[in-house]
């Protein structure tokens, strides 16, 4: 293949968990590949490699926003990030140059990718600030999942702490007794031996457990002082702190997306379509994005409809289930998905929530309901 010179040099950097691949399209088209560790110190030799002119692409990640911010800090070089579920249609329309291509390694795709595309056609993601960043790492720990972790641990240790009664023939203390501090430093004075000496860790290890939930309240509240935004969103009915603080974390102040229909997407709230020929199917909503503020859109919008307030969204699901006949769960991730689009409205125009009536037709179906069925199954 006739070599073609270029004045930059593009970098496509594929990242694993502990290692990383890289494929370098030099200014004469030359490629050459490198791996490396993704520790602080391979991280560090990794940069050395790089320059200043250079174009450097990475699929989205938590570690790759890391280290794009590493990259532009220590190197000055160009970095676009990109969103990996777009990736494989750009692949399939990429021009080959040559037969390698055919099997090239990811990190090869993702430097041809930057060198034939301009930055407009890209499917790239915006940095995530500092703030949001700490934001998500809250939002992570204060998870669905890592509550359950610390409340299995309490309720573990409690069922320890009320055998070791048992062990003593102390039938007149019940798990109920020990839900509180209190209740349980006042209930193991009766233990002695072996089982107080053990009683006096499990009474630590509850303590841990409950002082680690207790903290991570204390984070989120300073989290969203004299957070406007926050507040802004809290408005909407089944809207809570939490709920609040991990959409701005997630989706930011709204700028990031140019409609509403991103947003969606981004959170995996639409459906998979499926084209053949001229046949058109809707499958199930794809789930892509983040899982953790996807369910806690789902757990809003179920209080969303109970509310008083609900309007608009509210009228919405009844009339899905009670008109049209949907089912409730398909409604409601459909009433989601509205939901999301709502409070990204809300942000991105500065408005407050305001109560409005659903347009709906018994006799009819309007456009916009024949696209909430289609993506709510």
């Amino acid at each position: 293949m006739e070599e073609k010179a270029q004045k930059r040099r593009y970098v496509g950097l594929d990242l694993g968990k502990r290692t990383y691949a890289m494929a370098v399209i030099g200014k004469t088209g030359k490629v050459t590949h490198s791996n490396g560790r993704t520790s602080i110190e391979g991280r560090a030799a990794l940069y050395k490699k790089l320059e200043a002119t250079d174009k450097v692409a990475i699929e989205a990640g938590n570690l790759a926003f890391i280290m794009a911010k590493e990259i532009i800090a220590q190197v000055g070089c160009e970095v676009v990030v990109l969103n990996a579920s777009k990736l494989a249609l750009i692949y399939g329309s990429m021009k080959k140059t040559d037969k390698s291509d055919l099997r090239s390694a990811d990190s090869l795709k993702l430097a041809r990718i930057i060198e034939q595309f301009r930055d407009e056609q890209l499917p790239s993601v915006k940095l995530p600030s500092d703030k949001e960043m700490r934001r998500r790492k809250l939002s992570d720990l204060r998870s669905a999942a890592s509550q359950q972790r610390a409340v299995r641990m309490r309720t573990q240790m409690i069922n320890m702490l009320h055998g070791l009664f048992l062990h003593q023939g102390i039938t007149t203390v019940v798990r109920k007794d020990l839900a509180t501090k209190e209740n349980r430093e006042e209930a193991v004075k009766q233990l002695t031996g072996l089982e107080k000496e053990e009683a006096d860790w499990v009474l630590k290890a509850i303590d841990l457990a409950e002082e680690r939930l207790v903290r991570l309240g204390n984070h989120m509240t300073e989290e969203r002082k004299g957070d406007k935004q926050i507040a802004q969103l809290m408005e909407v009915p089944g809207i809570g702190p939490v709920v609040s603080l991990a959409f701005v974390a997630f989706v930011g102040d709204g700028s990031r997306f140019d409609n509403a229909s991103q947003v969606s997407n981004y959170l995996g709230l639409v459906p998979r379509v499926d084209i053949s020929g001229t046949i058109v199917k809707y499958g199930g909503i794809t789930k892509r994005g983040n899982t953790y503020l996807r369910a806690l859109l789902v757990q809003a919008s179920w209080s969303l409809i109970r509310s008083g307030k609900g309007g608009a969204l509210k009228e919405r699901y009844e009339y899905m289930t009670q008109v049209k006949g949907l089912g409730k769960k398909k409604s409601i991730v459909a009433i989601a998905r509205r939901l999301a689009e709502l409070l990204w409205t809300l942000l991105r125009t500065g408005n407050d929530y305001e109560i409005r009536k659903f347009i709906g037709s018994v006799q009819g179906t309007p456009i916009e309901d024949m696209v909430t069925e289609a993506l709510a199954s």
